[in-house]
């Protein structure tokens, strides 16, 4: 890649690496999420986060900018913030409560562990969607330029949460609606209603 930078005109200067561009970003209605881990490299969300415009196939060439398709997704993804963080929870507690799209996660219908996480933590048990800012904390905001069997832009929104320790939670987005939850790991799909019946490109080859 010829260009080290690339800047957005908002946001400003993305470093450029050998699978596209990053920074990082300080948005105050992500403080919401305000789930502290304890560590001290992840302790309660300041609102700040990694962005990234990246290439999900291993052999596609990077070019010395982003399209124009994932600069849009990205821009419209934090043109309102507070919206963001209103979309994910909502989506998390259909799926807790076992309505809507299947995410095919064990957290699907599984409220009952949720809650035991929300005791582990002293919390009360959640009443609604937005009970469950307390146990996540956003780290990232990406937009990929394909997931999976997605052949088209996508937003990828990683987080710290409480109820997946382990693993972390990672979010799939279009513009205005959430397309998928599932662990923070690469492997996260698309709602089980969108997904096709051919095998998705394997990103590695």
């Amino acid at each position: 890649m010829a260009a080290k930078t690339w800047k957005h005109p908002k946001l400003g200067e993305f470093a450029a690496d050998s699978s596209g561009w990053s920074t990082t970003a300080k948005f105050p209605a992500f403080k919401k999420f305000s789930y502290d881990t304890g560590y001290t490299n992840a302790r309660r969300s300041t609102g700040k986060v990694d962005l990234g415009l990246r290439y999900f196939m291993m052999n596609d060439p990077v070019p010395s900018a982003p399209p124009a398709e994932m600069v849009a997704l990205l821009d419209r993804l934090l043109s309102d913030p507070a919206a963001l963080v209103d979309r994910v929870v909502v989506a998390l507690w259909e799926d807790f409560n076992g309505r809507g799209p299947n995410s095919g996660m064990w957290w699907h219908g599984g409220m009952e562990e949720i809650h035991k996480t929300f005791r582990r933590m002293r919390l009360p048990p959640p009443k609604g969607s937005d009970g469950l800012l307390p146990v996540l904390q956003l780290t990232g905001v990406t937009v990929f330029k394909e997931w999976w069997e997605h052949p088209t832009p996508i937003g990828y929104l990683d987080f710290h949460a409480a109820f997946e320790e382990e693993h972390g939670v990672s979010i799939l987005t279009g513009s205005d609606e959430i397309l998928g939850t599932g662990y923070s790991d690469g492997s996260v799909m698309l709602w089980e209603h969108l997904q096709s019946k051919e095998p998705p490109r394997n990103p590695f080859v």
